[in-house]
């Protein structure tokens, strides 16, 4: 090692505007040699350098025992200043085969520093070891281990980000490949905060919102800090956003900053990064606009960016055929339900019926259909109102669903009348149940507009098969208005 004067040297660049406000970690520089004066020139040329806006952290080891032992607790050292010779002529020449081979550490940059070349040759170290740069001590001035190092250091930056973005790569394409496997839409959110917050090394804290149309502007000065968004899928510290009792109280809101990112991502319609939230705005061609907000402590670099740039991508493309995918369900329920009760339509009636009754056919098993109206159900809707009349449709049709098996079809037929197809049920055992059903109903109280209402339901069965459904409900149907003329609130049925 020379002794000339040291160098202030700085290997810097001006602050950016966009720089994190967060102290970047500093860069690992270990000095491996038994001899204490090198230890500290080589402090002296490297403690004020800076590259990339991160500072030198200088770390010593003073045998390449010592060495491994720091190399094993510590993974990211950047750059090992290594000599030769040290508690043995070889020591340090045994350390790069323990490094590359045994800890499997191809990133880290290893300079090797040697006082006697003659024990160590140039040309047979460089070519049997895996060194980056091979220095006698002579002639390492204060510029050329200035240079030396900085050099090293761009190239274990470029290995890292290489390697990140295989990694991360990886991820990306795991965390595609399971989504894309999601048909729920909440589902689909609430993995993907999971995936995102993997990716990104943290906590899952997060929150996904699907901004709807509003005609107010939000902003930092407006009350209305939460309209027109919808929040998805909430994790973390924002699990309470999913039962928000005061979405448009600006003052109530306990994420303001959480949710002032969002409304700068939908605004500005791209990510956001700063040193506690990223931000991805999702776009779908569907929607206005989606976003995902993880809330974490880790420091997005460009790399980080870019990769997310890319995760957003894939995601945007999941999430579209997640969105796709509830369209055709909504639609096939439209035209497959009855929107008022959650009941199957006649349509659906039919197309489940149909083969149900021919299987009763050609396995000779029972079916029965029944024909199920609403007592005086007009009289409701006079005195009450329609919407009270909806309020007793509702609550009939869940206690159809209650009381009635999954093999069964249940449907609301038309108006206050419902039918039902319910295969495997001998005579006795169809009464018993369409009875069950009737007397259930009519020991409830159903509370419309303040009062407490008794509703009570005539019902038609028949056990008779025919060559088609529309005669089986056609009969059952007959069996209802029988059961009318009785004076309602019973069961008939014919076998």
């Amino acid at each position: 090692m020379s002794n000339q004067k040291p160098l202030n040297l700085k290997a810097s660049r001006a602050p950016s505007d966009k720089a994190s406000s967060r102290q970047l970690t500093p860069w690992r520089v270990l000095i491996v040699d038994d001899d204490l004066e090198v230890h500290s020139v080589t402090r002296l040329i490297l403690a004020k350098t800076v590259f990339k806006q991160r500072k030198i952290e200088l770390l010593s080891a003073y045998s390449a025992a010592e060495a491994k032992q720091m190399l094993q607790a510590e993974p990211d050292i950047a750059v090992i200043l290594l000599d030769v010779v040290m508690e043995t002529e070889d020591a340090g020449l045994l350390l790069v085969h323990t490094i590359r081979q045994d800890m499997d550490n191809q990133a880290v940059r290893i300079i090797l520093r040697t006082g006697q070349p003659g024990q160590a040759p140039e040309e047979q170290v460089i070519i049997d070891y895996d060194i980056n740069d091979y220095k006698a001590k002579s002639e390492l001035t204060s510029q050329k281990l200035f240079t030396t190092v900085i050099a090293s250091l761009r190239a274990y930056e470029t290995i890292i980000s290489l390697e990140k973005t295989r990694l991360g790569l990886e991820k990306i394409i795991d965390s595609s490949d399971s989504l894309f496997q999601v048909s729920s839409m909440r589902e689909f959110a609430s993995g993907m905060l999971t995936q995102l917050s993997s990716f990104l090394d943290c906590k899952p804290e997060g929150i996904l919102c699907i901004e709807g149309y509003s005609n107010v502007e939000a902003s930092p000065d407006t009350d209305h800090l939460c309209d027109g968004l919808e929040v998805v899928a909430a994790t973390g510290r924002y699990d309470d956003c999913l039962t928000c009792l005061h979405p448009l109280d600006k003052a109530a809101c306990q994420h303001k900053d959480m949710v002032a990112h969002v409304q700068k991502a939908l605004r500005e319609r791209k990510n956001q990064f700063d040193d506690n939230y990223t931000v991805l705005y999702l776009e779908t061609g569907e929607y206005k606009a989606i976003t995902a907000l993880v809330h974490s402590d880790h420091f997005i670099d460009e790399h980080d960016q870019r990769l997310l740039a890319v995760f957003a991508s894939k995601i945007s493309i999941a999430l579209a055929n997640v969105i796709h995918y509830q369209k055709m369900i909504s639609a096939e329920e439209a035209a497959t339900t009855d929107f008022l009760t959650g009941l199957n339509n006649r349509r659906q009636l039919l197309r489940f019926g149909i083969p149900l009754l021919a299987g009763a056919h050609r396995s000779v098993t029972p079916l029965a259909v029944a024909m199920l109206d609403i007592d005086h159900f007009k009289q409701v809707n006079d005195a009450y109102g329609h919407d009270a009349g909806d309020v007793v449709l509702k609550h009939i049709g869940a206690l159809l669903k209650e009381r009635f098996r999954l093999s069964d079809i249940v449907a609301r037929y038309g108006g206050e009348e419902f039918c039902i197809v319910a295969p495997q049920l001998e005579p006795e055992q169809a009464f018993e149940l369409f009875d069950e059903f009737r007397y259930a109903l009519a020991m409830q109280t159903i509370e419309v507009e303040g009062e407490s209402l008794t509703i009570t339901v005539s019902i038609g069965v028949t056990t008779v098969l025919c060559d088609s459904l529309d005669e089986m409900i056609s009969h059952a149907d007959d069996l209802l208005y029988r059961a009318k003329q009785a004076g309602r609130n019973c069961v008939v049925i014919s076998s």
